[in-house]
């Protein structure tokens, strides 16, 4: 386990019992956060894009299932780019 996971460990057990602790290593630990916020954000929209099609089959009126279809089909789009970042993030601070 390399130098930046131990004290990303030891910042998350800390953080956990209320511990003050500064990482010797803030930046990592900051990018693992926003990759699982990312992550968080992806699970979002996923819902979302479901509950807009859901909404869309209920409601038969004109031309709003094919807007919210697109509204989902461009939900699906970010989430895909979000997977990319948050991999990019992992790779660049492994």
């Amino acid at each position: 386990m390399g130098t930046k996971r131990i004290s990303l460990t030891i910042a998350e057990v800390c953080q956990k019992y209320g511990i003050n602790y500064t990482s010797i290593n803030p930046d990592y630990s900051q990018l693992i956060n926003d990759a699982k916020r990312l992550g968080e954000i992806m699970i979002d929209l996923r819902i979302i894009a479901g509950d807009l099609e859901a909404i869309a089959e209920r409601h038969d009126i004109d031309g709003l299932k094919d807007i919210i279809r697109q509204e989902a089909f461009d939900i699906d789009k970010i989430d895909h780019e979000l997977v990319k970042i948050a991999t990019k993030i992992k790779e660049n601070h492994d």
